[in-house]
């Protein structure tokens, strides 16, 4: 292979970007609350709700069901990377606690975006009827 075509796939590799998720976070991971810091490195793309209805409870920490349609449930949209994704499939247990399932979510300009939403497989704890923790 000539020294031309390696700077030509090095330049095509060098302009690749990383692959970039949505995420939506609706409890713990939002800003002002106490995990998140693990998104620092995210970027914030907006405030946002789904677009389906879901039941929000809460014991000591959220929990996004399925089970119920009782509310819009309120939350924040970030890009991250599949690293990060990692990171938050950790730290959500995934998929022994929390499993991440894709949903559409509104944000507050009126886009729709499919995102990434960790949910809880059952009730537990108290719900909250306006769908925001």
């Amino acid at each position: 292979m000539s020294l031309e075509r390696l700077k030509e796939m090095k330049g095509a590799l060098d302009t690749v970007e990383e692959t970039k998720e949505k995420i939506f976070v609706y409890g713990t991971l939002k800003k002002g609350k106490q995990f998140n810091y693990l998104l620092s490195k995210a970027k914030f793309i907006g405030d946002a709700e789904t677009v389906e209805r879901y039941s929000l409870y809460f014991d000591g920490i959220p929990y996004l069901v399925k089970s119920d349609e009782v509310s819009y449930v309120k939350g924040e949209v970030y890009d991250i990377d599949s690293e990060m994704l990692k990171m938050i499939d950790a730290f959500e247990d995934h998929p022994n606690y929390y499993v991440r399932e894709k949903i559409k979510v509104k944000l507050t300009g009126g886009d729709i975006l499919s995102v990434w939403a960790y949910f809880f497989p059952e009730k537990r704890g108290k719900l909250i009827e306006t769908g925001e923790y």
